[in-house]
């Protein structure tokens, strides 16, 4: 019995043998015709499709990564809006880098960074503002190429701040200054415009300038010489 299971075991190793040195033999076999064909040049056509095709591919492996950055940000973000509700939440120097770690989870450069503000900071700050106003708001416009900041007294006059960032001095020479009165102060230009609310207007620095308000003409002049970039 034992003797007839030896010799099936060594007739099985050995067709293992032949199978495997057949196989070896058809691939080199296979590969040696192969080397022999002609070199085919392939039509435009054929390497369209084929180019098309690992675009597809990339795309597709593209978006599982979307997917998975995403599952992970929502779940940091999750835990940031638990950590919300606490105290720690409020304090800058915590929520800053929390809230920067959840966009750029994805490696990209190109993300905006966060930046959360105070009530008292700003972009820019007013050496001059007439007393019994306070700011009362300040928004960030058109993807921050605009700032508009409100001053507001206990008799609800309002101060209007305009500020249009990154401006070419041809840009501003197509306001409409054609009703404005020009003023010269430390070799810069003003123009104003008297009504039921006053308008001041000026360019520096690359920005154009706007205050509008039922201030004097003296009061908007001092408020737009006091005004600096941090």
């Amino acid at each position: 019995m034992k003797d007839n299971e030896k010799k099936i075991d060594e007739q099985e190793k050995l067709l293992d043998h032949i199978i495997e040195y057949s196989g070896r033999q058809y691939i080199a076999d296979e590969v040696k015709k192969y080397e022999e064909m002609p070199e085919l040049e392939l039509p435009d056509e054929f390497n369209d499709r084929m180019d098309k095709m690992f675009k597809d591919a990339y795309k597709k492996e593209l978006k599982k990564e979307r997917i998975q950055t995403g599952k992970k940000v929502a779940a940091i973000s999750i835990l940031v809006l638990g950590i919300a509700s606490a105290t720690a939440m409020n304090v800058r120097a915590f929520r800053e880098p929390v809230l920067n770690f959840i966009f750029k989870m994805n490696g990209s450069k190109d993300k905006t960074k966060v930046s959360i503000k105070n009530g008292d900071e700003s972009d820019f700050s007013f050496g001059y503002i007439p007393d019994g106003y306070k700011c009362t708001k300040e928004r960030h416009l058109d993807e921050q190429s605009q700032i508009a900041y409100e001053y507001r007294n206990t008799s609800d006059e309002i101060i209007y701040i305009f500020l249009q960032l990154k401006q070419t001095y041809d840009t501003y020479q197509n306001v409409d200054k054609s009703s404005y009165t020009k003023i010269k102060q430390n070799n810069h230009f003003y123009y104003f415009l008297k009504g039921e609310k006053n308008k001041l207007l000026w360019y520096k620095n690359n920005i154009i300038f706007t205050i509008s308000s039922v201030l004097s003409e003296n009061e908007m002049m001092k408020i737009a010489e006091h005004i600096s970039q941090n």
